[in-house]
């Protein structure tokens, strides 16, 4: 999916906004496209991370770069993205979260519980954990190269905090009973609650936030706005919950807030549905190419072999048999 220089995708472009224009009206809905793998035609390999191999023998496939992961015979991994020259993933069974580096050895950098938590920093410098130690709640931020530890906090096991994202030495965190998303300033200490809803999905590079009111499982009623006016809405759901923003923050991936899996969304940042990817097998968000281009995880029929499928609006294709961090 690069332009000119896939002539019969530049085709299949340029056939289905023809069909747009025939078949939907301006006051029609958005595009329901189908992203069941191998109808699809094949393309390029991602130009982002991604896992390829099989139960005991993952690798991070990273365009001509390949890295074996540590893991026991019955192991598999997450990737959660990439960190300077390296790369960081979750392995299970025993939840261990792993520096892999083309030409080092895999550095372990926390050794995590079930219910504990990580996130990559979106700049890719920071390890932020959540960790229950006699149990107590404890964000920590981890430097992502070394594993050593920058700074910790805690908090009430109840508040259930969600370390989100990073910007100089604050750190974006959601939390619970009550409901609410703070910062915190590692450097200082201090804790400034910024919205009364809790923070799950957030971006200090793009200047983005989706906070719920409540929740039981999933989250119930979603609301988007930018970090920096965290109380004007630019949408609310209460059927969706969002799932990531694109690199420009101008598109936000949605998936279905009932626990199915069968359909992914695409919005603007006001909440205007552009496409709605489906596949009953079932469809999942991943990482974003470009601001416009997005992977999603994808099964065929039998579901037995996971594909990265790349879409551009209501354009897919088959990049590659592989998989991405779960990020629902």
């Amino acid at each position: 999916m690069r332009g000119i220089r896939i002539p019969a995708l530049a085709t299949a472009i340029l056939a289905a906004l023809m069909l747009s224009v025939t078949l939907l009206s301006p006051a029609s809905a958005a595009p329901s496209v189908s992203v069941r793998p191998l109808p699809l035609p094949m393309g390029e390999p991602p130009t982002v991370p991604y896992i390829a191999g099989s139960v005991g023998d993952y690798d991070v496939v990273d365009g001509d770069t390949r890295i074996s992961i540590p893991m026991s015979a019955s192991g598999h991994a997450n990737l959660l993205g990439a960190s300077g020259n390296g790369y960081l993933v979750r392995v299970f069974p025993e939840h261990r979260i792993v520096r892999v580096e083309p030409g080092k050895a895999p550095k372990e950098l926390i050794d995590l519980g079930l219910s504990e938590d990580a996130r990559l920093s979106s700049n890719g410098r920071y390890l932020l954990v959540l960790t229950y130690p006699n149990d107590n709640a404890v964000a920590r931020v981890l430097d992502a190269t070394t594993g050593r530890q920058v700074s910790a906090h805690g908090f009430r096991v109840r508040s259930r905090v969600i370390p989100l994202d990073v910007r100089g030495t604050t750190v974006l965190v959601g939390a619970h009973s009550p409901a609410r998303t703070l910062t915190w300033n590692w450097s200082t200490g201090s804790i400034v609650t910024i919205a009364n809803r809790t923070a799950y999905v957030a971006s200090y590079a793009t200047d983005r936030l989706a906070t719920y009111d409540n929740f039981s499982g999933q989250p119930e009623c979603s609301y988007v706005s930018k970090i920096s006016t965290p109380g004007a809405t630019t949408w609310r759901t209460c059927s969706e919950k969002v799932v990531s923003f694109s690199p420009d923050g101008a598109r936000i991936a949605t998936a279905q807030n009932d626990g199915g899996a069968e359909h992914v969304m695409r919005r603007s940042f006001n909440g205007t549905l552009l496409t709605r990817y489906t596949n009953m097998n079932g469809v999942w968000v991943g990482p974003w190419e470009t601001s416009s281009r997005i992977l999603l995880q994808s099964y065929p029929n039998d579901r037995t072999t996971s594909w990265l499928v790349r879409c551009e609006a209501s354009v897919c294709e088959r990049a590659a048999k592989g998989h991405i961090e779960d990020l629902r």
